[in-house]
């Protein structure tokens, strides 16, 4: 397939949008692309460069954070920024402070639950909905909307009576 800009070089950039409900396709060369101004978002040779850039992007006025070292690789936050990648275990303990926003604001949590068995998972069910119910109600009380953690309370003790009773 050829660019649909020069009608030379063969479309390697093929871009998909929708307006109104009405799909466009693009089907650029590499070189049209450019100038067109459709690559800025991406880097062709490592497209995960822009994303963790783009995601990180508001630590780049923070320099003392940037060099920051791994003390057992030596990996700098900002070779994290600029890959998404960290260079050992010990750089999750090191930039943990920096990492925990960003991992919230990735995945929605910074701890791995993993699936519940269907057959067996019903206490664990119902203490992962309590620790849910937990970080709720203490949501609840910094915004000090009482009424609603009173109501939250309530259900986190009768969570509690049931998980003790099925025990």
């Amino acid at each position: 397939m050829l660019c649909d800009r020069c009608n030379v070089n063969p479309a390697t950039v093929h871009l998909k949008t929708m307006l109104n409900g009405i799909v466009e396709e693009k089907h650029l060369c590499q070189k049209c692309a450019k100038e067109t101004g459709q690559l800025q978002l991406f880097n062709i040779t490592n497209p995960f460069t822009s994303f963790f850039e783009t995601l990180l992007g508001s630590m780049e006025y923070q320099p003392k954070l940037l060099t920051s070292q791994c003390s057992a690789c030596g990996s700098t936050f900002d070779q994290f920024r600029r890959t998404g990648q960290l260079g050992c275990p010990t750089c999750y303990r090191e930039f943990d402070s920096e990492l925990q926003p960003i991992l919230r604001r990735i995945q929605g949590d910074v701890v791995h639950r993993g699936k519940i068995p269907v057959r067996q998972g019903g206490s664990l069910m119902v203490k992962r909905q309590i620790e849910r119910l937990r970080e709720e109600l203490k949501e609840l009380v910094r915004r000090e909307e009482y009424e609603k953690a009173a109501k939250v309370r309530d259900e986190i003790r009768k969570l509690e009576k049931t998980a003790e009773g099925g025990a």
